[in-house]
Parts: C-alpha cells; structure tokens; sequence
C-alpha cells in the first residue's frame, strides 16, 4: 500500500509508522509562519486553542494563563498538562463540542488562539451569550496547492484547508482512502464527493495511524 501524508509527522509518529514498515511518501500541504506575538490579553476566565499549531506561542505566555483551558485534542491537553500541572485542561473531539460545553461555563472572558485563516464555529456557538472572547493569532498557514506525481492507496489529512490545498490541482479515483484526523476534515471532504473516508475516534495522529494500521490487519 502506497501511502502519502500531507504534514511532516513527529520522530515519535515515524518511529512506529517504520515498524510498521509503510510505505509512505511526505507532501506539506500548508506552509506554518508562527507569528511574532509580543502581548496577550489578560485576565481571561479560560484560553482556547483547536490546533496544535498555536502551542509555541500559548507556551511562551504559559505562566499567564488562567486555571482553565479548553482544546481540541489529546495532543495540546499532554503538552500543557507538562508545562502547567496546575490547570484544569478539558480536550474535545472538535470545535463545535467545545464550544457547546464553554456555553454551559459561567465565563465573561476568553482568549482564542487560532491561526489567521481559522474556521468560525466557535464564534458561530458562542454569538448569543455574554462571553467576550479576544483572538491572539498565533501563525498564518498557506496552501501548497501540489502536484503530485505519484498515485497514492491512502492519502491522511489533517484539516479541510489542508484537504482543499491538495485537492486544487490533483484528481483522486474513488478507491483512495481518505485518513482523516476528525469529524470536520471528513465532513469537507464528503462536500467534495468523497467517501471512502477512514475517521479518527479522537483528533490525535498517533491514534489515527494506530486505528488505520489495525483496521487494516484485521
């Protein structure tokens, strides 16, 4: 099996793909700028963050972060979990969830570190209740738009700008499987008439990789 990943994957990631003894192929799909955050808004009631892109800059901030901390994912709950042992850090599988359990919180102020180009479910959910919530933009992320040269058995994803970065200039037959981080990427790519989909139970890499490579030798 032929398989292609659309962002580089961490040494610990690799180091178990190879033992699996995959064959892979690496094309980045977005290009990550972090931007150069001097300040922060303070005296927020929690911090939110979606991608693990913004962790550089909320662990440069981190001893002024309030007790709470929403995120999706296991990755950035881990990671704040190391630099922070007193916070309470709640992770959800996607945006929407989050936002539905920020809305039950009594909170006045949250700060939402996001990339330039994020999606707006947050701000969808939370428009009717009296949260103010100030956004710090962490990175700006460009599409790739590649080419690829290669036809590939199984092709992961990681967001729908990164699925819409290589969707531009490349055609997919219908038996290419689609590994997709969570519930929203999948979603895109069904708009795009894309169906054969393999979906993480839980936004984490790790845990897509593990639940593909046993899904796939049973």
């Amino acid at each position: 099996m032929k398989i292609l990943f659309t962002k580089r994957l961490t040494e610990e990631t690799l180091y178990q793909i190879k033992l699996w003894r995959w064959n892979f192929d690496t094309v980045e799909t977005l290009k990550i700028t972090l931007n150069d955050v001097s300040e922060i808004p303070h005296d927020a009631d929690v911090w939110i963050a979606s991608s693990r892109n913004s962790f550089e800059i909320i662990k440069k901030f981190i001893a002024d972060a309030p007790k709470t901390f929403f995120c999706v994912g296991n990755w950035l709950k881990s990671e704040i979990e190391k630099l922070r042992k007193d916070i309470a850090v709640n992770s959800f599988s996607n945006m929407k969830s989050l936002a539905t359990e920020l809305s039950k919180q009594k909170l006045a102020k949250a700060t939402y570190f996001c990339g330039e180009q994020h999606r707006q479910e947050l701000e969808s959910e939370l428009k009717s209740l009296n949260i103010s919530i100030s956004k710090v933009i962490t990175h700006q992320s460009e599409m790739t738009f590649p080419k690829l040269k290669t036809d590939y058995d199984a092709v992961f994803v990681f967001s729908p700008r990164s699925a819409e970065s290589l969707l531009a200039n490349n055609l997919f037959p219908a038996k290419t499987m689609f590994g997709c981080i969570g519930s929203t990427t999948a979603d895109y790519l069904k708009t795009r008439g894309f169906d054969n989909l393999f979906i993480a139970s839980y936004p984490d890499t790790n845990k897509l990789m593990e639940e593909f490579h046993n899904a796939k030798n049973h």
